[in-house]
């Protein structure tokens, strides 16, 4: 291929990512939080006449995430990095992520961590934050655990970011991945180069397994990647 012609595609891939990093974006982060709204008010609406206090409770926090969701926005119009990692990174940023996610009637969260990096590079902080963020909304929403672990681990020239839950699990070869977010997950690891497994079942819980190089190269824009893993659990 002439060198006019592979920079094109290469050009391309780029205008391609950037157009599916925005999506994402959009979904995973003001979408979330206009869907949390929602149900807070819905809660707000069933709960006010014979529970004045909690629902009041429920309408401070649509509050909180409409407001979030106002930021969300004003963001996505002067770029793609969340707020929480321009100030602090991506370690102290999934350790408040999972404990907003938890709160009152949510399941116990669990954030373990072990990694030597202060700061990585903006794109994988990113990836990784959104990638817990979407995993955790799943774990809250559908899985009917009570506990929910999440785990940030550097292993030699790769950090690995875990997600599980104890929960109802669910068929992986019947789930429409894109109701789910998991196409999202998917398509985020695989533009960085990663390795994603999803390893559940019905009744078993479910895992995700999300595995990134530290320092992306030209994997990074998608290219000759292989494709991730789903899978049942087996036990």
């Amino acid at each position: 291929m002439p060198n006019e012609q592979r920079l094109l595609s290469q050009l391309l891939g780029l205008y391609e990512r950037e157009r599916q990093l925005v999506a994402y974006e959009i979904h995973d982060g003001f979408v979330q939080k206009a869907t949390a709204a929602l149900l807070h008010l819905q809660a707000f609406r069933e709960l006010h006449v014979r529970n004045a206090e909690e629902a009041w409770r429920s309408f401070e926090a649509a509050e909180r995430a409409l407001s979030q969701g106002v930021d969300e926005a004003r963001r996505l119009m002067a770029g793609l990095r969340p707020p929480a990692l321009e100030e602090a990174g991506v370690v102290a940023a999934i350790d408040y992520l999972s404990r907003e996610s938890g709160g009152r009637e949510g399941p116990k969260m669990e954030f373990f961590h072990a990694v030597r990096f202060d700061r990585l590079p903006p794109l994988l902080e990113t990836t990784l934050f959104r990638i817990a963020q979407e995993s955790l909304a799943n774990a809250c929403r559908h899985s009917r655990s009570e506990k929910v672990r999440i785990s940030l681990v550097e292993v030699g020239e790769s950090v690995r970011l875990e997600v599980q839950d104890w929960g109802i699990g669910f068929n992986p070869e019947t789930v429409d991945e894109t109701r789910f977010g998991l196409r999202g997950i998917r398509e985020r690891a695989r533009m960085l180069g990663g390795r994603v497994a999803i390893e559940t079942s019905p009744g078993k819980g479910t895992r995700v397994t999300v595995e990134l190089p530290l320092r992306p190269g030209d994997e990074g824009l998608g290219i000759g990647v292989p494709e991730a893993e789903s899978r049942g659990n087996g036990s």
